[in-house]
């Protein structure tokens, strides 16, 4: 039988290898249940280099798909082929900094009985403004027909997610947790962290924008719906006003003494 898994981290990457060795040994030294983990890599088929990687210790899932996929069908056949409760969109120029990172996630997810919520860190980059690696349930995933719109080419995905639940929030439910003390740090080449290559230079074409625009009625009836979804997991967790008034009715008929002896 196979253990379970707390969190899977989804990667699409392409011709990084050095980056993806750094972002394993990250991984393996800050995780505190190494063993509720997999690394869910999407690499091209014609990327030998990434293919051949692998790390003692981690558990790594190998997706070997056709080039030139969009990031969302990536991302979206990462989640797919994932085993996690949780799961959390990554970029390979990462490095994880805080110690049991994955027991503070998994913490903000145990506050919602019905684990709706949008949970980040920081990665010193953009910070609290936009959740650069976001983490999803399952729960919420399958409720929204997987983690993100095939349909985005590159850029906009965490903007879309981010976006959903600020709508949620403005319909009632605050489901967004930030987590200032949590690093991941997002090695951009804009931060001056790293050399502008092949990738960035690819990623930042400007296609998705007028998808975000398109979508926005789409997020605004998945927000609708998962406040439905809130409030219905609500109402069946809260005793119903009848049992409320029998329960109030048996703790004073028996308070008072009046039972038959």
């Amino acid at each position: 039988m196979e253990s379970p898994v707390d969190i899977s981290l989804l990667l699409p990457t392409r011709g990084r290898p050095e980056l993806l060795r750094r972002l394993f040994n990250s991984v393996a030294v800050t995780t505190a249940a190494i063993d509720r983990l997999e690394l869910v890599l999407y690499i091209d088929e014609d990327d030998a280099p990434t293919q051949d990687l692998s790390h003692d210790g981690l558990p790594i899932v190998r997706l070997i798909k056709p080039a030139q996929q969009t990031m969302g069908r990536m991302n979206q056949a990462c989640y797919e082929a994932s085993r996690g409760r949780f799961v959390m969109l990554m970029n390979d120029d990462v490095v994880f900094r805080t110690p049991g990172w994955d027991r503070h996630l998994v913490a903000s997810f145990q506050q919602f009985g019905d684990e709706i919520a949008l949970v980040y860190g920081n990665d010193l980059y953009q910070r609290q403004a936009l959740p650069t690696m976001p983490v999803l349930s399952r729960v919420c995933c399958e409720l929204l027909d997987g983690i993100c719109p095939r349909s985005y080419r590159r850029t906009y995905i965490d903007l879309h997610i981010y976006d959903l639940f600020k709508k949620l929030a403005k319909l009632g439910p605050q489901r967004i947790v930030y987590h200032d003390d949590v690093i991941f740090e997002h090695m951009h080449h804009e931060t001056g962290k790293a050399a502008l290559d092949a990738t960035y230079v690819k990623n930042s074409e400007g296609e998705d924008d007028k998808r975000f625009i398109s979508l926005e009625d789409e997020r605004w009836n998945q927000a609708k719906m998962l406040k439905r979804h809130i409030e219905s997991r609500a109402a069946k967790a809260s005793p119903s006003g009848a049992d409320r008034r029998v329960g109030r009715f048996f703790k004073q008929f028996f308070s008072s003494g009046k039972r038959d002896t």
